[in-house]
């Protein structure tokens, strides 16, 4: 019972943080976001009251449920090139996460760190690795090796060592996250969900605004309050089970791969044994009822931690 009158108080807010990565670049449809349709989606916030933060602004206001936040993930060109512009033109702040190889080798697609220095003016700075590697796939030192070479050559170029880090392709299980958070406190996934006061800094959820994308469902959408266990054995899920802290009948479990089942809770709990073979190597559990979301990365062969 403690546990829900703790919870309650909390279902009114949720503050939103969003992720762009590609602007105006009709190459790559799935990743990319018109600048027209970002400068529809500030003035929608502007007109209803919302207020604009970075990412580590945000942390300080889970609780305000007119609270976003814009973060770009990979440093593009066409974001300097056309989504930069938006963002000045009203004075909105954001947060970019750079792929820092791209940029220290000049890859013809990335940023250099002279384009870099003009961006920080308006907006943060975030490591998004140094190589952009699968982390799962890499062992202990290797992670530390790519996140230390990362933290090294930005500091080298910037001055100073950012306090924001973006998991590459929103990767992780429960030992990429330990490593990481070794290095930094304020760790963004790309996980959908809203944020509120229960939300650990170092695994904010994050709406991807790419491609066809419903940006108002997105906005009104609240965290559901629950703890998940996902039990997987040889890349097969064999039971997903948990307990929900917010008063609903039922909900509905995404798998990747597998689709959605409804699941009454019993005493607010629930149990699931799908017995289902992930088909990816990237997958993800989501929990929803109504607007309410919670989900979680599920790495074939990872290790898992709780999500609440």
């Amino acid at each position: 019972m403690k546990k829900i009158i703790l919870f309650l108080p909390l279902l009114l807010f949720a503050a939103h943080v969003f992720v762009l990565h590609r602007i105006d670049d009709i190459r790559y449809p799935s990743t990319s976001t018109s600048s027209k349709k970002l400068e529809s989606y500030i003035i929608y916030l502007k007109k209803h009251g919302y207020k604009f933060f970075t990412v580590s602004e945000i942390t300080q206001h889970l609780n305000d449920s007119k609270a976003v936040a814009f973060s770009i993930d990979d440093s593009y060109k066409s974001f300097y090139q056309n989504g930069l512009k938006v963002f000045k033109k009203y004075k909105i702040p954001f947060t970019l996460f750079v792929y820092v190889k791209a940029t220290n080798q000049k890859w013809g697609d990335f940023v250099g760190w002279k384009e870099l220095k003009k961006i920080q003016k308006y907006g943060e700075l975030g490591i998004h690795s140094y190589a952009h590697p699968h982390l799962c796939k890499l062992n202990n030192k290797e992670i530390i090796n790519d996140t230390k070479k990362a933290i090294n050559i930005f500091k080298k170029h910037m001055g100073y060592v950012p306090k924001l880090y973006a998991y590459p392709y929103g990767e992780y299980d429960d030992r990429v996250k330990k490593i990481i958070n070794s290095f930094f406190k304020i760790i963004v996934n790309q996980n959908p969900g809203a944020l509120d006061s229960t939300t650990k800094i170092n695994d904010i959820d994050r709406f991807a605004l790419v491609g066809k994308s419903n940006f108002l469902q997105k906005l009104k959408t609240k965290k559901l309050h629950a703890k998940i266990d996902v039990i997987q054995k040889n890349g097969e899920i064999t039971e997903i089970k948990g307990e929900v802290f917010d008063k609903i009948p039922f909900i509905n479990l995404y798998i990747t791969g597998f689709g959605v089942k409804k699941i009454n809770l019993k005493n607010n709990h629930f149990s699931f044994k799908p017995h289902f073979k992930l088909k990816k190597y990237r997958n993800r559990v989501i929990i929803s009822y109504n607007n309410k979301i919670i989900s979680k990365m599920i790495i074939k062969g990872g290790q898992n931690a709780r999500s609440f």
